[in-house]
């Protein structure tokens, strides 16, 4: 007697194998409308739905969920049909590539976009899909980037003056000052330093830190400069939040005019307002504008590169799961100060 479709269903999800199935040469478009999902469309809706929810990090879930929606709507892929994802080859996902470069996107999101798509298959393969990996590398190959990435670093000198450009008379001053140091002597991405808990800035044998959660839920400790951990302390003790350990650490002021003066709210800064307050401070110390929040981040890891840390331990001061990623973020700025452009003379 066959297994009813509940029994099929209540087995290990494994997709079937597409063995029976013949090369796709017509475009995605022309495939046959099915009415009804089938079984193996459900597999592939759970499927997806797992490689989501592998990473705990809502931001990466999103990121990736759009990636890999994009690729099904310029594949004609109806979502409640992802059965047809069986028949996916590597032209269509060559095809996909070439459309993003019209649409003038840059070499590191189209990157990133394949990337998405090939860990999707590859955890398909992992659930019990046999075919091949289309977005695999062997078949599409994805655009270049640079070695160093596009953010641009800050010299010694315009992080000096973007660290005192803050005013310590008054309280936001006090507090802005504090979060310029710890995003320039940290390194930590601006999402972590808005998420960041007053209880979080603690001592923890003989030095100051800060407990940061990462990208993916990471956890870690990351030691202060004296002169962030300095500033620290001083804005805690200006805004009198030091008694809410579980409170955020950087707050927008009571009133938008009054500087803190009239106290601040208990809610956390968001990464606009941090991002807005540098690009303020940016313009007003005449920087080039292509400096960022982020920028503190690469100017800190490609300072302690030039001074000597090692990229291993450089890459657990960033939080990166992968060395290569931390290469990226590190400027040579010796290297540009050495070129032969200099020596030519005509």
């Amino acid at each position: 007697m066959a297994p009813s479709r509940e029994e099929n269903l209540s087995r290990k999800h494994v997709l079937p194998c597409p063995t029976s199935l013949q090369p796709v040469t017509a475009p995605a478009e022309a495939l046959p409308e099915v009415a009804f999902p089938s079984e193996l469309d459900l597999r592939m809706t759970e499927a997806l739905e797992s490689w989501l929810v592998r990473t705990p990090s809502l931001n990466t879930r999103e990121n990736y969920a759009l990636d890999v929606n994009q690729f099904l709507d310029f594949a004609r892929i109806p979502s409640d049909h992802l059965g047809r994802l069986v028949q996916v080859r590597p032209h269509q996902v060559a095809a996909w590539r070439d459309a993003l470069r019209v649409q003038a996107l840059t070499n590191s999101s189209i990157r990133r976009k394949l990337t998405a798509l090939r860990s999707f298959f590859s955890f398909l393969q992992t659930y019990g899909y046999c075919g091949a990996n289309p977005a695999h590398s062997d078949f599409v190959e994805a655009p270049a980037v640079p070695r160093d990435g596009k953010t641009m670093a800050l010299s010694p000198e315009d992080c000096r003056r973007l660290l005192n450009a803050p005013d310590p008379a008054t309280p936001v001053g006090v507090r802005d000052g504090a979060l310029f140091a710890v995003l320039a002597f940290s390194a930590c991405r601006v999402g972590e330093v808005v998420a960041l808990r007053v209880g979080d800035f603690r001592a923890s044998g003989g030095h100051k830190i800060l407990e940061v959660y990462g990208k993916g839920g990471k956890e870690r400790r990351v030691p202060l400069h004296p002169e962030a951990f300095e500033r620290l302390e001083a804005w805690i003790q200006v805004a009198g939040i030091g008694a809410d350990a579980g409170g955020p650490l950087c707050r927008p002021p009571l009133s938008a005019r009054g500087e803190g003066k009239d106290g601040f709210r208990r809610q956390a800064l968001t990464r606009r307002a941090v991002q807005f307050l540098v690009a303020r401070n940016v313009k007003k110390l005449g920087l080039e504008a292509a400096v960022t929040v982020h920028s503190f981040r690469v100017t800190a890891l490609t300072t302690a590169r030039e001074r000597g840390a090692d990229v291993i331990d450089l890459q657990d001061f960033a939080g990166h799961a992968d060395p290569r990623t931390t290469l990226t973020y590190i400027r040579s700025r010796d290297r540009l100060s050495k070129s032969p452009a200099y020596v030519l003379k005509y």
